[in-house]
């Protein structure tokens, strides 16, 4: 059975949700860059420690992650195919950005609501992209 072309109403109020979850995280990335000290006084002496030893790639991996993932979702309200890509590559800089984290320690150290967010990053983002890709397969997108 073929789609319409009209994307149903699950479309936009998924999209917006998305768009909402991404602008958390430009808030989190904005916070992280225009005052770490806030971040730093959260924290307990060993996160402390792996905060500051993070590279100097991180923060601009993790802001390509959420600026992409941010304009993807935008995309997706104007029903624009380029949202697919935007959260591959989205995607692809939380791969990178969460492999660090967990790699490097930040796992062990971390309590129960860090650890919520710090799964719910990455399995959000291949949502985003499997729902870009879902959308642009039924030809919601231009």
């Amino acid at each position: 059975m073929p789609y319409s072309s009209k994307p149903q109403m699950w479309f936009w109020v998924l999209a917006i949700i998305f768009l909402l979850w991404n602008l958390m995280g430009i808030g989190a990335w904005s916070t992280e860059m225009a005052a770490p000290d806030l971040m730093m006084e959260q924290m307990n002496e060993q996160q402390q420690e792996l905060y500051q030893s993070r590279p100097g790639w991180y923060m601009y991996v993790y802001g390509v992650a959420v600026f992409a993932g941010l304009l993807a979702c935008i995309m997706l309200l104007f029903k624009r195919k380029l949202a697919v890509l935007l959260s591959l590559i989205s995607l692809f800089a939380v791969i990178i950005t969460t492999s660090y984290n967990f790699f490097n320690g930040s796992w062990d150290i971390i309590n129960t609501g860090d650890k919520f967010f710090f799964l719910s990053v990455p399995i959000l983002s291949i949502c985003l992209w499997l729902f870009a890709r879902s959308a642009a397969s039924k030809a919601w997108l231009r």
